[in-house]
């Protein structure tokens, strides 16, 4: 009798998963709890209907049950392995009344607050490098041996945040398959001047490139600080669609295709927990750009996506956004639409 073929995956997700500890600035800690960019993609997948395949290393000591429940949630898991090498896979976060993020010295932020320190956080240092190497693999970094064969039969795929090694093998990797979209979300450390020589050959088979303002201006440092201008420089490398986080919250979006610009509003929501909210914006653009190509449609979508994050703690959150809810934040959004 013949193994039973897995099904292929709706998109395949590539990134990180954490052990969360967040301070919101005004509810409940969020304390020793799955996170990671890659759960927040997921999760928001399948807000959207889809199945995604996950890949990731984690930890020996990974908790098993938080796997299962990425599994249980709908999520194709084959995709996850175990490390050899053991590697801090704890994230900090405590936000200000104007949404800052601090990572740095957390006893400082729970004693600030009178919580007690949990004692797994002890010798907590951050774990987001200021500089990726660019030719060793991190202990978390992505091998090519990780991708599942029948991920390859997909045919979009998005790469969160990991590492520059990661992000430089897996596009050829994934566009040798049957991926056909490929989004890819900018590492803080390799958005510097001294990557400016790399940055072509990475993006150059990537459909979308999505990064922050703040990553934007440093990657162009003394040569532009014009996001619409950076935005069809990057885009000429390849990309068709350069997405920009901007420090309003809206996002810009420019198309190489149709020289096109837009500007979409974020939702107006009171966000509690801003954590993961770019991952989620990812996943819902990736879904909705393959249902029929319309990058404005798939955008808002993201924002959605992106509300429903920043509500709560926790990637399991965002699947509390019903159908009807969704489709009430899209008209909201699609009314205050920019197109340049």
């Amino acid at each position: 009798m013949e193994p039973e073929l897995s099904p292929v995956p709706d998109a395949v997700l590539i990134g990180r998963l954490r052990r969360e500890y967040i301070l919101p600035a005004q509810s409940a800690a969020y304390l020793d709890q799955p996170g990671g960019n890659l759960a927040y993609a997921a999760m928001s997948l399948l807000l959207w209907g889809g199945k995604p395949g996950l890949v990731s290393r984690v930890n020996q000591n990974y908790p098993q049950e938080w796997l299962e429940k990425l599994e249980a949630k709908g999520s194709d898991i084959q995709g996850i392995h175990q490390s050899s090498e053991a590697f801090d896979d704890r994230f900090f976060a405590a936000y200000t009344e104007n949404l800052q993020a601090h990572h740095e010295n957390p006893i400082a932020h729970f004693a600030e607050r009178q919580l007690p320190f949990p004692q797994e956080l002890l010798g907590y240092k951050p774990t987001i490098p200021v500089y990726c190497s660019k030719t060793d693999y991190r202990a978390d970094s992505i091998r090519i041996t990780d991708v599942p064969s029948h991920y390859l039969e997909s045919s979009a795929a998005h790469i969160a945040p990991i590492d520059f090694v990661s992000h430089k093998i897996l596009p050829s990797l994934l566009k040798g398959g049957l991926v056909q979209t490929l989004s890819m979300r900018a590492c803080n450390c390799y958005m510097d001047p001294i990557f400016w020589e790399e940055i072509r050959a990475l993006i150059a088979d990537v459909t979308a490139f999505m990064m922050t303002e703040a990553q934007a201006l440093k990657l162009f440092q003394g040569r532009s600080t014009d996001l619409w201008e950076i935005s069809e420089y990057l885009a000429n490398y390849g990309p068709e669609y350069v997405l920009t986080h901007a420090k309003d919250n809206t996002v810009l979006i420019y198309s190489r295709l149709k020289r096109q610009r837009w500007i979409l509003p974020a939702y107006p929501t009171k966000v509690v927990d801003p954590t993961g909210a770019m991952d989620a914006f990812d996943a819902g653009f990736l879904i909705n750009y393959r249902k029929d190509y319309d990058v404005v449609q798939a955008a808002l979508c993201g924002m959605v996506s992106a509300s429903f994050c920043g509500e709560g703690s926790g990637p399991f959150f965002i699947l509390e956004g019903l159908p009807e809810l969704r489709q009430a934040r899209l008209d909201v959004l699609s009314q205050h639409l920019m197109t340049l």
